[in-house]
């Protein structure tokens, strides 16, 4: 347990450097045994991990995503499940985006595969298409983009968003308001999942 929670730290405060913002994570982490998930962040901020995850490399990608939800604006419940895709999207991104930088920064070395096998399948996958999306068509550099929605609250992000619409015209305009609609009902969950999140992961916040 010890060192879960010295990894977690350390994880946390090389985001933060990458960040240059505070967390608000509790300091507390626990090992949860036969856990239904991987990670969660519940919203009194501390981190829990599936216990059969402590010796497994694949570890890391769910400290991160957990850990960065520390990071967010604006998280509380009411938000989270109104705009959850705006949340995880944003989350999961940044986790694939900065672990290399993390890692790096913790001297750590683990090979890509390990991480693949899980996000190649993985649930939120949807929500990243649909920020990616976004993302393109506005134009902003893609690590500026997600790290600037994860310092608006969660309410504001879709409005954030459409904020960057205004030097558009024409055509771009039109294209980018059919992309926007689109998206936007996948990241408030108006689209129904094929796997959606357990009633647990609902009840305790994220869910990685």
């Amino acid at each position: 347990m010890a060192r879960i929670t010295l990894e977690v730290s350390d994880v946390i405060a090389a985001l933060s450097q990458i960040l240059e913002s505070p967390s608000n994570w509790s300091g507390t982490v626990e090992l949860v045994q036969e856990a239904g998930f991987k990670g969660q962040k519940p919203f009194r901020c501390d981190i829990l991990l599936n216990a059969a995850l402590e010796k497994d490399d694949a570890r890391w990608r769910t400290i991160l995503h957990e850990a960065l939800h520390s990071f967010s604006q604006g998280y509380n419940r009411e938000d989270f499940e109104s705009f959850r895709g705006w949340e995880e999207g944003v989350v999961e991104k940044l986790q694939r985006l900065l672990r290399p930088a993390v890692l790096s920064a913790l001297k750590i070395t683990v090979e890509e595969t390990v991480f693949n096998a899980f996000e190649e399948r993985h649930l939120y996958n949807s929500y990243l298409e649909a920020l990616a999306e976004l993302q393109q068509v506005v134009g902003q550099p893609e690590q500026q983009f997600y790290t600037n929605l994860l310092k608006t609250p969660i309410r504001d992000r879709s409005a954030s968003v459409y904020a960057l619409s205004r030097h558009l015209t024409g055509q771009d305009y039109k294209d980018f308001m059919l992309v926007f609609s689109r998206t936007n009902s996948v990241l408030k969950g108006k689209i129904k999942w094929n796997s959606p999140p357990t009633k647990s992961s609902t009840e305790n916040g994220s869910s990685a």
